[in-house]
């Protein structure tokens, strides 16, 4: 049988507004380097040109399709995702890049599941 992944708690606390300005370099790097600025706007012509009847089901979709694309690219982009996880848990990039995978996911979870932070973010990048 496998091992039994014990969850890490995650210590990403309320962000401040340092921290956020401190991520942002690294946010347009992602999405710099990714080239999901063409990739969303390809999805946002995809999905208008879709009949919509479920707005939830069809932000979802459009949802799932961009967290898609981040990890298929992630590669290119893997220490950005280090060093915002730094920043959100106030530790050296060498910890984060030593830490569990599990912790560093939820960590990038909670971090990019903040609504008010993705607005920024959003707003940041237009």
């Amino acid at each position: 049988m496998g091992e039994e992944i014990k969850s890490e708690q995650v210590e990403v606390k309320s962000i401040d507004s340092e921290q956020v300005f401190d991520m942002l370099p690294y946010v347009a790097d992602i999405y710099e380097k990714t080239g999901f600025d063409d990739y969303r706007k390809e999805l946002k012509r995809k999905y208008k040109a879709k009949d919509v009847k479920d707005v939830d089901e069809f932000k979802l979709a459009a949802a799932i399709d961009a967290v898609k694309f981040i990890l298929k690219n992630s590669v290119k982009v893997k220490d950005e995702f280090f060093n915002i996880v730094a920043i959100a848990e106030q530790k050296k990039l060498e910890e984060v890049k030593r830490q569990s995978f599990v912790k560093t996911i939820q960590s990038v979870k909670k971090i990019f599941s903040d609504p008010e932070l993705v607005d920024f973010f959003k707003e940041a990048m237009q």
